[in-house]
């Protein structure tokens, strides 16, 4: 089942390139600068990047039927990675969190900011 993930990320990140490679049946929200097939016919990203306000618009979709996860790194890696988490439950009810990675293990919620903010998500 594809899963549309609507989100505003405030950090600042360089980016590489725009690719146009997309799989996803749902249609992104709204354009955005660049595109890219994370893995074909499983994952989509869609990302704009306003330097002014210091601020990245992301759009993911994912075809799983549970959670749903990005994350912003300085290096690459999970250490140190900045990550929205999000899925729907049963109910049809959003849950999302800002979390932050300090190692290779489960990520904590991130309660000293909150530079994730959820939009929109369907299921």
């Amino acid at each position: 089942m594809w899963f549309s993930f609507f989100s505003f990320v405030i950090l600042s990140a360089d980016v590489v390139q725009q690719l146009n490679a997309i799989s996803s049946p749902i249609p992104p929200y709204t354009n955005y600068t660049y595109a890219t097939e994370l893995q074909p016919n499983l994952a989509d990203l869609w990302w704009s990047i306003d330097d002014l306000r210091n601020e990245i618009t992301v759009e993911f979709h994912i075809n799983t039927t549970g959670w749903i996860a990005l994350g912003i790194s300085p290096a690459g890696g999970m250490t140190g990675a900045d990550i929205g988490l999000g899925w729907i439950d049963q109910s049809g009810q959003l849950h999302f969190e800002d979390r932050y990675a300090y190692g290779f293990y489960q990520p904590m919620v991130d309660n000293t900011t909150q530079d994730w903010l959820d939009c929109k998500a369907v299921k």
